[in-house]
């Protein structure tokens, strides 16, 4: 459960953008409000991605671990380290399940998160280009 809340906390690196108050800066041409948004992007996706392949690394060991255990049990064994019981194993799996479902819910945020902050970047240099004020 830990490495579940450390999982999320590290795909949340980066304050939210208020994207009315981006927009409200772009109509009037606030470079000064505007320019740091778009600067750190590039470091803020890095992380996000960081975030979200440890993320799913550590579901795929965990499954992978679960599966053998799994396998173990069936065969008529113990599985390696404790004995799992097999409704501990579907709990297990039960989890994995929901961190699976939570992380990708993050990542298709993030990826709506990166669109609008493109389509607004193209908006900006389309209407601000030149370092003009809108008349």
């Amino acid at each position: 459960m830990l490495l579940l809340a450390l999982a999320v906390t590290s795909l949340q690196i980066v304050e939210p953008i208020d994207f009315p108050a981006l927009d409200a800066a772009i109509e009037k041409c606030e470079r000064d409000k505007i320019l740091p948004v778009f600067a750190v992007e590039a470091h803020r996706r890095s992380a996000a991605v960081t975030g979200f392949y440890q993320e799913q690394s550590a579901i795929a060991a965990e499954r992978i671990a679960t599966a053998d255990k799994r396998r173990a049990l069936r065969e008529g064994g113990t599985a390696e380290g404790a004995a799992a019981t097999d409704q501990e194993l579907s709990l297990r799996q039960l989890a994995l399940d929901d961190r699976q479902r939570a992380l990708d819910e993050h990542r298709r945020l993030e990826t709506l998160r990166q669109d609008a902050v493109d389509l607004k970047r193209q908006y900006f240099l389309t209407r601000c280009a030149g370092g003009r004020k809108p008349g």
